[in-house]
Order: C-alpha cells, then structure tokens, then sequence
C-alpha cells in the first residue's frame, strides 16, 4: 500500500464501499465512489470501487462536474487487469474516463488500417502502451554504436508514424509509454558500456523516444522512470509468462495513478497552488514562542538541513509555474518576519498569498482561492498536523490534503510521487506565473482600496499586443485553451 503513500488510510474501506453500495441515488453513489477513492486501496478495492462508480458515471458525469475524456489504449501486453485502477484514479482527478482497448498486440494495425471499433469510440487521447519484448533490434553483441543508433532511428520512425497517424485520424493527443528494461544483464555493471547489450539498447531507445516525443508533441508515460523508482511488479518474468502483464496487479493501483495525472494534465485539471504551513512545516519550532534565532533551519543540524531542502524544493516548484501561499495559525507579522531569517531559501516575495491570522485553516484556505481567484480544486495543502490535514479534508474535499511522512526529509518525495501538478509542457510563462500571480493579489488589493477606476486601471500601465500564433506561442496557446475555467473553445 506504500505505492499510494501520499492518501490518507480509511479505517474500513471495504465496509465503506459495501455500505456505499446500498445508496439507491445513482449521484450520491458517485459522489460517495469519489470520495472513498481518495484513500490508499489495493488492487481487490480499486475494482470494488469502479464498479461503485461506473454504474452511473456516465449519465451524472456532468452533474458530478467530471469531465468526460475518451482514452484508447493500444497495447503491446495486457491491460485489462488495469483498467478498474485507471478509472478509479481519474475519478480521483475529476475525470469520466471511457476507455478502449484494443486486441492485444494489434496497436499497428488499429492505427494503420480502418478499425471501425476504434473509429466508433474516436479517442481524445490515445495511448501506446508497449514494452521491450515488442522491440528487439536483433543485433549481434558485437554491433557497434553506429549501427545501434540506426536501428533505434528505424524503430522511433515507426512509432512517429503511429503518432501522425493518431492525430491525422482522431485529433486525438498521444501518450507514448516508455520501454520498461526487462532483460537480465549479461555484462553485469559493464553492460552500459556494450552498445548492443540488451539493456543499453532499450536505454538507447528510450531516449531516442523521449528525444523525438518532445520534437513532435507527444507526452510520456515514463514508465521505465518508474521501474527504476519502484522496482518490483513491473516486468516480472512469471506474470509475463503467464499472462503477458508487464504491470502487476498489486501494481495496477499507481500504474492507474500515472496515466489517470497525464490525461488530467491534459484535460487541463492539474493542480496549481502549493499552500504551505509554516510551523514544523517550513522550519522547526514555533516561531512566535522560539523567535527568529531559535527556529530550526539551514546548516548546523540534520533537522535544520531537511527543513532547508523543503524549502528549496517548494522553490524549484515555484520556478516551473506552481503558485506558493502560506496558511498558518500565526501574528501576521511575526509570520512574515521569519522570512527575513539568514537561512531561509524561499523568500516573503515567492508567497503570492500570505494569509495568518488565528482562525480556522478551511475558512483561510477559502480566502486564499479568492485572493488567487482559482478554484479550492486548485490548492494542494500541506501541514504537519495531522489534525488540521482531517479536518481541512472533511471541510473542503476539493482540495488536495497529501498524508505526510513523520521525517520532514521525506516531504519533496511524497508531494512528487502524488503528482499534484502533473505537466504536459513548460513555458516561459509558467516560469513567471508565481510572480504574476503575486501582482494580481497586489492589483486586487488596490482595487479595493482605490476610489477612482478610471486612475486605477491607468496606473496599471497595461500594454496590449497582438501578433499572429507562432511557434514560440503554440504551447501557451495549447494552455489557455486547455484552461476550461475561464474559456473553451471546443
């Protein structure tokens, strides 16, 4: 269960799906479906839950506020058994996934010839979900690099036609899974260093598909990333021998995870603000009864180091576009003080929303989205105490509450394994979104101090321009599009 570490544990999940069950309102059903998913479950739960939910999914999706996404699965292993894991996962995100899968094995053939089942269903986004016994170059172990490389060049052109061939007929966006290594070393640690070894080849083709995904659009399921950070349950010998499962079934549930983030990275439904505590969360100690010298932080002590290392973590978020706020039961300008600490990596200027006072974090975190003007759907909140991360949940089950570890050092790990805030691109806006973000909450802030509109919108100093999209403007254009909150052009 280690896998979905990031949700809170349910005391009886399998009594509260049964329970569940008895709710003769096919809404309520879902509603109840959604919320039970948001807990740490196996692979028996997880297919308990999608029954729950899929009995009606379809004809409340909208009422539930779900967004309905059509998702192909071609596969080159089989992907029945994680079918249950992917729906469940993107119920979790605020996805209605219909999926298709087709024959095993037949991925080529679905998107080169008419495949009227597929032409029926017309994906949005279609995944090529193939592993390393489909590819095998068949080249001796004494070919050199010159002769892998074309190889590997010849199979990349192969899977670049499927991914034209998905768009030209579908409009559809492509995941490209990447190749989980799967052949026992035959050079031990000098395998790397063989051209043609099995491993090396694998790793070559790997990049060679990451290279050409980026060039041409198309977004990754990096599920050999994945293999290397988890390890057991993805490519064992007996369940490929027996089933063709490349994911086992007590890997189905995070295997759900990843693809389930894609498509809602893609639908637009990715998370966008940090909301960060600051006592034991920022630094160790209280800093209204410590002081500014007497918190936890920096050099000098293996605690003070982790709490370094959050920070600088939460700031590298802020740089690829995550909002950062604070919401902390705090004097607000004991709290703000603190920042001027020698030692501190974030800053009072990378807190676009900064929001203590004494009461109720529910009620803070409300005013937060408001002063952010996002939804409470948008905010992942983190807090070391347990108490208000319960209570945050039962009071705004919009927002994102990820359990955390008892030792701050684990802190980065755990918000990255949930995927909060899943990318499909990175812009140079997004680069600057904190920042802009900041200065909205400025602007608003003077709106409701200014008497006069007309000075206020002139001491803006806005400038307009207007240019043609090029290339430089396709991904943000692909963005604000995506951004179903403020418009849709679909």
């Amino acid at each position: 269960m280690q896998q979905l570490s990031w949700l809170p544990t349910h005391a009886d999940l399998s009594g509260a799906i049964g329970q569940a069950k008895r709710i003769e309102d096919p809404l309520q059903r879902l509603h109840e479906a959604a919320k039970l998913a948001a807990h740490q479950r196996d692979f028996t739960l997880t297919a308990r839950l999608d029954k729950l939910a899929t009995a009606g999914i379809e004809q409340n999706a909208a009422a539930a506020r779900l967004t309905p996404l059509r998702v192909a699965l071609l596969s080159s292993h089989t992907v029945d058994h994680l079918l249950p894991a992917i729906r469940v996962a993107g119920l979790q995100r605020r996805l209605a996934l219909s999926l298709h899968v087709a024959p095993y094995g037949m991925y080529r053939q679905a998107l080169l010839a008419d495949d009227p089942a597929l032409n029926a269903f017309a994906p949005q986004l279609v995944v090529l979900a193939l592993d390393a016994h489909d590819a095998p170059l068949q080249l001796p172990l004494q070919a050199g690099q010159a002769e892998v490389d074309a190889a590997v060049a010849e199979r990349v052109e192969e899977l670049r036609l499927l991914w034209r061939r998905a768009r030209e007929r579908y409009a559809a966006q492509v995941v490209q899974q990447t190749l989980v290594p799967v052949a026992p070393p035959l050079f031990g640690s000098y395998e790397a260093l063989v051209p043609a070894s099995p491993r090396a080849v694998i790793e070559r083709l790997n990049a060679a598909i990451r290279a050409a995904a980026r060039e041409d659009g198309v977004l990754l399921l990096d599920l050999a990333w994945h293999a290397a950070a988890y390890g057991d349950g993805l490519g064992e010998p007996v369940r490929w021998h027996q089933a063709k499962q490349l994911v086992s079934p007590a890997l189905a549930p995070l295997y759900g995870e990843q693809l389930a983030r894609i498509a809602a990275a893609a639908a637009g439904l990715s998370r966008k603000c940090l909301v960060l505590d600051l006592d034991n969360t920022l630094w160790g100690g209280v800093i209204g009864d410590d002081g500014i010298d007497g918190i936890q932080l920096g050099q000098g002590s293996p605690s003070g180091e982790a709490f370094l290392a959050f920070q600088r973590y939460a700031a590298q978020l802020a740089r690829r576009g995550v909002i950062l706020a604070v919401c902390s039961k705090n004097d607000l300008h004991v709290a703000e003080a603190a920042f001027a600490h020698p030692e501190m990596a974030l800053k009072r200027s990378d807190i676009a929303a900064f929001v203590a006072n004494w009461e109720d974090k529910a009620g803070n975190l409300r005013r937060i989205a408001g002063m952010l003007d996002i939804g409470l759907d948008s905010l992942v909140f983190v807090d070391d105490n347990p108490a208000e991360r319960d209570i945050v949940r039962r009071e705004l089950p919009e927002v994102a509450v990820p359990e955390l570890p008892a030792d701050v050092a684990d802190y980065p790990a755990r918000i990255a394994a949930a995927g909060y805030f899943e990318a499909v691109s990175f812009t140079s806006d997004d680069a600057e979104r904190d920042r802009s973000y900041a200065l909205n909450v400025e602007r608003k802030a003077a709106l409701n101090q200014a008497t006069d509109m007309e000075g206020y919108l002139r001491g803006l100093q806005m400038v307009l321009r207007v240019s043609r999209i090029g290339a430089a403007e396709l991904a943000r254009a692909t963005q604000l599009i995506n951004k179903t909150n403020q418009f849709n052009l679909t």
